[in-house]
């Protein structure tokens, strides 16, 4: 089956939407986040720590630290949060698992699958994570 995107990308999505609405400004930690969404917190901390290099977590030293979004949730796109994590090619796979495929040298649902991830690139872009925040509540 193909996959357009990981498990640990998943939990972070998962783990996001779990922040309290009320406390979007306030540091938290990756253990209570995780426990609060359910996810597995080894592999949702490493995608954490790719959000924070990217720009859209900012990781907070000393007491009381952990992360706190860098960005007002609505500032925040799902493309934004699946690219940070994935790279930015994570759309580009092709839909087979064939190494070689490109415009000149496309396999045989090439053209389909690209005109179906563009659109599917501009509806992730579209959504914020403060849209899917309150989808969950």
């Amino acid at each position: 089956m193909f996959k357009i995107y990981s498990k640990g990308c998943e939990y972070v999505l998962r783990a996001l939407t779990a922040l309290p609405a009320d406390h979007l400004d306030a540091p938290f930690l990756a253990k209570d986040l995780c426990r609060k969404a359910r996810v597995p917190e080894a592999s949702t901390r490493k995608a954490f720590q790719k959000l924070a290099k990217e720009g859209i977590l900012t990781a907070v030293t000393g007491p009381g630290g952990g992360y706190r979004l860098a960005l007002a949730p609505k500032d925040i796109s799902l493309l934004s949060i699946i690219t940070a994590i994935e790279g930015e090619d994570v759309f580009k796979k092709c839909i087979l698992g064939l190494r070689v495929c490109s415009d000149r040298n496309p396999c045989p649902v090439h053209s389909s699958w690209k005109k179906l991830r563009g659109s599917m690139m501009k509806e992730m872009e579209s959504k914020n994570l403060a849209q899917l925040m309150r989808a969950v509540r």
